[in-house]
Parts: structure tokens; sequence; C-alpha cells
């Protein structure tokens, strides 16, 4: 055989190769396959913290909305319970309002469905009897305040029709916090920039004007994290989320790019969380008992243990 056909042959195989190359490895002698090369775990930019091999493990994944701006919590745990609460996408549309469902422990395998047309805000109450959430009515396009019960029972809307019509836009609203199991503080939009405390009896929805109007605050809709009075200085200035859990033992941290991580704070290490190779976290929530923790990652919801098989 010539030179010019062996030579001719030799680039076949590898032109062969390279088209086949993205499905399968190929080599020029026998064609056996190799292994794929692993994911490397993101790289930290934190200092003087060593970054060691994850301790967490991932217990569940569902589906959730997308949103275009903030929203509110759009998970949220039992306050007694390990049980979360979380938006899902409806039925063709994944977009901005979709349903409240809730997950438990230990297999959180079956959604419950507990409300529609629920757009964020989810707040539970202190004895995690009922869960405030933000809703966005198709019927009309205007805000409101919704109740959903764990116990099966049907969700209340507290601002029904026309009561939700607080003005001349879509009519913003905002969950601040329970003041006790039966009384919930809200914000209502009240024109242009403009925002009225309210106080709402959840039994008989009766509402109280709290104080004057208000500025609109950038922040009005951001997700709740929590943190401890006193901040380490090694944390203080972290660029990207930080939310403490409740034992203040550890850190759901998601950095500048979207990565998640866990900081163990009193062994100043840290480790990444497995959210997938192109996922972008933006919210965390840990549950009362600091057992798991959740984690949004694009349109889905993602739920970790630390008791590892």
């Amino acid at each position: 055989m010539s030179k010019i056909s062996i030579i001719h042959k030799f680039k076949l195989v590898i032109i062969s190769c390279g088209f086949i190359f993205a499905a399968t490895a190929c080599t020029i002698l026998g064609g056996s396959a190799r292994e794929a090369t692993p994911t490397p775990a993101p790289t930290s930019s934190i200092p003087n913290m060593q970054v060691i091999p994850s301790q967490a493990c991932r217990v569940a994944q569902q589906g959730m909305i997308r949103v275009e701006s903030p929203q509110g919590d759009l998970i949220s745990w039992s306050p007694i319970a390990d049980t979360v609460a979380y938006v899902a996408s409806t039925r063709g549309s994944s977009w901005n309002v979709g349903e409240l469902n809730m997950l438990s422990s230990p297999n959180f395998n079956s959604p419950l469905r507990l409300a529609t047309q629920v757009a964020g805000e989810l707040t539970w109450s202190p004895n995690g009897s009922t869960i405030g959430y933000l809703g966005l009515r198709r019927s009309d396009n205007l805000y409101t305040i919704g109740l959903a019960y764990p116990d099966g029972r049907t969700s209340t809307d507290l601002f029904p029709g026309e009561a939700a019509r607080s003005d001349d836009y879509s009519s913003q609203k905002s969950i601040l916090e329970w003041m006790d199991t039966d009384r919930l503080r809200v914000l209502v939009s009240c024109g242009i920039n403009c925002l009225q405390t309210l106080d709402i009896n959840a039994l008989t929805g009766l509402s109280t004007t709290i104080g004057d109007p208000i500025e609109r605050y950038w922040d009005m809709w951001a997700a709740h994290t929590y943190h401890p009075d006193n901040i380490p200085p090694a944390y203080a200035k972290l660029t990207g989320q930080l939310n403490w859990s409740w034992d203040e033992h550890n850190i759901a941290y998601i950095d500048e790019n979207g990565n998640a991580w866990l900081i163990n704070v009193d062994g100043g290490t840290l480790y990444p969380l497995d959210i997938g190779r192109y996922g972008t976290a933006t919210e965390t929530d840990w549950s009362f008992d600091n057992q798991y923790l959740a984690v949004q990652v694009d349109q889905n919801l993602l739920i970790f243990s630390f008791k590892c098989p």
C-alpha cells in the first residue's frame, strides 16, 4: 500500500472520530470508548476557607415557576415540621403565577396542592396552621392576599372581587409578617409609589389601617433570609446571598455567579451543593430543625439532606 493511501485512510479515521466525539470517545486504533470527564466543582472566592467534599445529598426535585423579577419567598418551610411549601408551575404555563404545593419528609415525593393563582410571598403562621401568599387573579389581573391550609381546607381570598382594587393599576400587595396565629400584617398599594400597612384578622377577614402611607421600597418583594445579630467580619462583606441556619452553625451561600455553597461556620470550611452543571440558584430556605435545605435552581425546587447514606 502506498504512503499516500495510508495517509488518506489515517485522515478519514480522524475525521470520523471528530464527528462522533460529542456522543462517544474514539481512538484511532480500535475505536474504544473512554469515560466522560467529571464536571469540575465551582471554585470558591472566599479567602482563608477550605473547600471540602460535599456533605449534603439531594433527596428531592420538583418543578417550580419562573419569575421575571422578585416575588418574595417562593419556597418556605413550616415552623413546626419538615414540610415545605413552594410555588409550582401550572399545566401549560410556568411564568410568574402557579400553584401552591406542599411536600413532607422523609420522601418529599407526593406534592399536595393547596391553592391556585399563587405568585409568591409564602409566609407560615407561627403555629403552622396557615400559609399566607401573594395571589394574582387571572380574572381581573389584580393582586390579592390568600390563605391556604395544610389540613386541606379550601383556600381563602382576603381581598375578594373589587376589594383587591386599592389603586388604579395592578393593586400590588406584600406580606410583612404574622403578628400572631390569627393576625397578618400586609402592605397594599395606595397609588403611585404609595403603600399602606394593614392588619388583617385571618378568621374574620376584617382589616385595620396601621400608620400613615409610606413610599414603596426597592426590596418589597425580596426573598427573606436569616442573619444573626452579630455577623463575623469574614462573612459581612461577601458578595451574594447568605442565609444562616436557625442554629447559626451553617450558612447557605449563593455567590455572585449563582453557585450554591454550604459554609460550616464552626469549622471554617465550605463545599458546593449539587445544583447541576449549568444551574443558577436564586433562593434558599432552611427547615425549622436545620436538617433540610431547600434551594430554588432555575425552574426547580431541590431539597438537600445532611444525613446522607
